[in-house]
Formats: structure tokens, sequence, C-alpha cells
């Protein structure tokens, strides 16, 4: 994988519903850059944003893959901090450590912000190039498949955090994909007395409740909010909407009344409508949580060494010469985490 001709498998998503796996250059790695080789890179919620409607930041053609591990190739100019064979994750937003954001503590909001799989060639490929300050060593007696998992587990600690303290507090998790299953275990390794889950889909319902799930409720049934207020004993402390829908929003403003809280985690789309009447009169606080900052990998990483349960979230495994399946099957909806494998696997 490392000669001057040799090539690679690598997917691409070049517009709406449109998936190319192409055989490509095996990237070299620059000045303070490090080439891996993929060994498992999951499929996230942004990417089938991507491929259904095209990311609102970023133009089509995108060579996605950010939630990934892997062992090192190779190291470039400068590269002291890796060796080839380390096995490694990915921490894919870099920021630039410069910008009104970054100098308050905020590198998730950085203006300058550069993704790996949306800027940058991501790991749904055999290989890709990152700078040093997208990776980070796999913890002690962490497999790669759980590595792979650290990424959206930081999410969720980051919106957990977001939420305020929860220890002693009552929850409720709008939607029990792999983001939505992370904020169960984040939550629960916070603190959180009871937590709800709701999903559409029986599996995922059972993998919450196997989780730690105190109930789990399908939201399309009868008297949704008064069967989550019973299994709470009173309306949840915090809400996490991890559908980020109209309708989602909806229920968990409805859920949060009076004085709860609503963290939006979802990637949702378009405009959104809210009783102002409801926000004041209510106290209720709505909140977004966007990506993570350095200390939630930190946390990310305890909670997988630990023995958290990221790797029961892998419902599916795939080749990348079957991303295009792969990717229709993660937006049919009953899987909560498809990972593509690589040569490192």
């Amino acid at each position: 994988m490392t000669g001057p001709h040799d090539e690679m498998t690598q997917v691409w998503i070049t517009g709406p519903e449109t998936v190319e796996v192409r055989r490509v250059p095996v990237p070299e790695p620059g000045p303070g850059e490090v080439l891996v080789a993929t060994a498992y890179a999951g499929i996230c919620g942004s990417d089938l944003h991507t491929l259904r409607r095209g990311h609102p930041w970023l133009p089509y053609p995108i060579r996605p893959g950010h939630e990934a591990s892997g062992l090192t190739v190779a190291v470039g100019a400068g590269v002291t901090a890796f060796a080839p064979g380390d096995p490694v994750y990915l921490r894919p937003a870099v920021a630039c450590g410069d910008c009104f954001y970054c100098g308050r503590g905020k590198e998730n909001l950085c203006v300058n912000l550069v993704g790996i799989g949306s800027h940058r060639p991501g790991a749904f490929a055999d290989a890709f190039t990152v700078p040093v300050a997208a990776l980070a060593r796999v913890p002690g007696g962490v497999s790669l498949t759980a590595a792979a998992m650290i990424e959206p587990l930081a999410t969720a600690v980051h919106a957990t955090g977001i939420a305020g303290p929860l220890s002693g507090a009552t929850v409720a998790i709008l939607g029990g994909g792999s983001i939505g299953q992370s904020v169960l275990l984040a939550a629960r390794a916070a603190g959180a007395a009871a937590v709800v889950v709701t999903d559409p889909v029986p599996g995922k319902r059972d993998l919450a409740s196997g989780l730690g799930a105190t109930a789990t409720f399908d939201p399309a049934g009868p008297a949704l909010s008064a069967g989550i207020r019973t299994a709470l004993d009173g309306r949840p402390d915090v809400v996490f909407d991890c559908v980020a829908s109209a309708a989602s929003l909806g229920d968990a403003v409805d859920l949060a009344t009076r004085g709860g809280r609503v963290v939006v985690v979802g990637v949702g789309h378009g405009p959104l409508t809210v009783a102002i009447e409801t926000i004041q009169d209510q106290e209720v606080s709505v909140a977004g949580s966007a990506m993570y900052l350095p200390a939630d990998f930190a946390a990310a990483e305890r909670l997988v060494a630990a023995g958290g349960a990221v790797e029961r979230l892998v419902t599916a495994t795939r080749p990348l010469t079957d991303a295009r399946a792969a990717l229709a099957a993660a937006g049919a909806g009953a899987d909560v985490k498809i990972q593509l494998t690589g040569p490192a696997a």
C-alpha cells in the first residue's frame, strides 16, 4: 500500500443518492501528516444527511468517513508522536486555534474548522492521510471496533455537558440510533437516575433496554407523553432530541414543560416553529449541541476503557467495496451502527 504506484479503494458521495466506489492512488503523508490504514469506519447520520440532500456547508463531491480507527502506515516530515503500526482513532474536527471561538475554548465552533471526511478525504477508504492533530492513540485494552466509536461517544458526552449536571436527574432521549444510544451511555455514566428512550424500531428499543434504559417507547404509540411521565414519575429534567425534526422538537418541548431542558443533538434540516410562550412562561430551555471539545474525547476514552458497551452499538459490518449497499442499509434505519471495514481490521 505504500509504493508510488499503489492503488486503493475510496468511497465518494458525488451528489444526492449517488455513491461511487473508486480506485485511486494511495496518498502520501505530507509534513506534519500521518498515513493511516483503515480498520473500521462508521456510517454516521451526517453521512446520510449528506447523501440525501447535501451538507449545508460543503459542496459535492465529498469523500466521507469521520468515525474511524486504524493503524499508522507512514509518517511525514516532522512527525514524532506516531510511528508505523500504532493503533489510532480519528478526532476529525481540526480547529485553527486562533479565531474568536477557539480563543474562548469553543473549538467546536471554530470558523476555520477543517473536517476529515468532509473538507479532506476521510476514512471510507483503504487508507487516508490526516494532520497529527486529527489522531489519537487507542487506549490500552480497547479494540479497534470500539475505538471507532469514541468519536460519536464524544458527541454524546458533549451533549450531556451542555445539559448540565445529570446526577439524580430524569432523562428522555428521542431517537435510538447510534447517537441516542451513546447519549444513553453518557447519561447513565453521568449519574442520571432514570432514562427513557423512544424509537420506532423494536430492535433499537431492545438495545436501549439492555444498555440500562428505564423504559422505552414507540414514538408513534398512543399517549407517548403520558407514558414517559409515568415511567419517570414526572416530566424529564432533560430531553435529548437525537432526531431533530419538527415533530421531535415539538415532542421534546412538550415533555420538558415545565422548567425542563431540551438539548438538540441530531442533525436536522430547515426551519422549526416553537411557541414563544412555552419557552418564556414555562421556563423551558432549548440548546443545541455541536460536536465536541478535547475534554469530551478524554471522557469518552475513559468510558470506553472502563468497559463502556459501545461495541454493542455496532450491529453490522460491511467491506468498503459494499459501501453503496451499506449506506442504503444505514438509511433504512434498522441498524444502530454499520461500520465499513478496511485492510487493518
